[in-house]
């Protein structure tokens, strides 16, 4: 690209919205809602892809399809229609206009893929209406922070699974709870536009019911915005389809005490852990602080009030 070009880029970039961040060249990268590059470690996905079909559901911008077509995949990727199409509640009150519902949509992931000249193949499909009849098999199916958008995740999970040759890769909010060892999910429906947040023994068994074979926790991560505000805390299994799953296609991951990884990486995984702990931390100080002096508040105008009242 010449100069006049990469402008022109630049100012097409600049006028969406973008979910991801998306390294396209030139020195240009997109203004995503979440950058996932520092998190990608987390999702256990192989370095090596080639030979591999994947699904990505619920593309969005289109990060994880075009990071897995670059480690050899072909990508199949899907998102909704439309953005009303989405399980949005009866409260819901959307800030967009349909026009600027419809580019996010799809705006940001065409003008991706033109940029970096992907193959990957876009279907517009809701995930409940995913079956073997309607788009295929695969070996891999990649679902990241879908299921808390979705009313009935169980039945999402059932589709998912439905269509899963070999491994599933599903990311989702979890709820924190010491001990949860009872099943329980947390409901988040309150704006209609997210669900409900399992607990880990949720999410295995819905995993389980879903009808995998096996699973295994790869990690826990806080998914923080790009702008720094923190994020929810999110937990990534992955589930087999076959009994016995190959050792050999597990890849290195945080939080799998099975699996080992070398020193910088780990270092690396274990710094962004301790950071996102370290503002959590940060955060309940604050709290705790600003709730002690709304006590104090109280308890100087309850006096106040007796004394002017005496």
């Amino acid at each position: 690209m010449n100069t006049a070009e990469i402008d022109g880029l630049r100012q097409q970039v600049d006028s969406l919205e973008w979910y991801h961040t998306i390294d396209l060249g030139h020195g240009i990268v997109t203004p995503g809602h979440y950058d996932h590059r520092p998190y990608l470690d987390f999702y256990g996905l192989s370095k090596d892809l080639s030979g591999k079909t994947v699904l990505d559901i619920g593309t969005a911008s289109g990060f994880f399809a075009f990071e897995m077509e670059r480690r050899g995949a072909k990508v199949t990727a899907t998102d909704l229609p439309e953005w009303m199409a989405h399980d949005f509640g009866p409260n819901y009150r959307s800030e967009k206009t349909p026009e600027e519902a419809h580019s996010y949509m799809h705006d940001p992931f065409a003008l991706a893929k033109h940029v970096l000249e992907s193959k990957v193949e876009k279907r517009e499909i809701n995930i409940y209406d995913i079956s073997p009849q309607t788009i295929g098999t695969f070996d891999l199916v990649f679902c990241s922070s879908v299921l808390l958008h979705l009313t009935d995740p169980i039945k999402a999970l059932w589709r998912i699974q439905s269509v899963t040759k070999e491994s599933a890769v599903i990311a989702t909010a979890i709820w924190q709870e010491a001990g949860d060892i009872e099943p329980l999910a947390a409901f988040a429906g309150h704006r209609g536009t997210a669900w409900w947040i399992p607990n880990h023994a949720a999410l295995e068994a819905m995993v389980q019911t879903a009808g995998f074979a096996s699973w295994e926790w790869v990690s826990e991560f806080r998914l923080d915005f790009r702008d720094g505000r923190p994020g929810l805390h999110h937990g990534v299994i992955r589930a087999w389809n076959t009994e016995g799953h190959p050792p050999s296609t597990s890849e290195q991951s945080p939080g799998n005490t099975n699996q080992t990884q070398d020193s910088p990486t780990r270092l690396k995984l274990e710094l962004v852990k301790r950071d996102a702990e370290i503002a959590h931390l940060k955060e309940m100080v604050a709290g705790y602080e600003q709730g002690r002096f709304i006590r104090l508040m109280r308890h100087i105008n309850k006096w106040r009030r007796k004394i002017l009242g005496g």
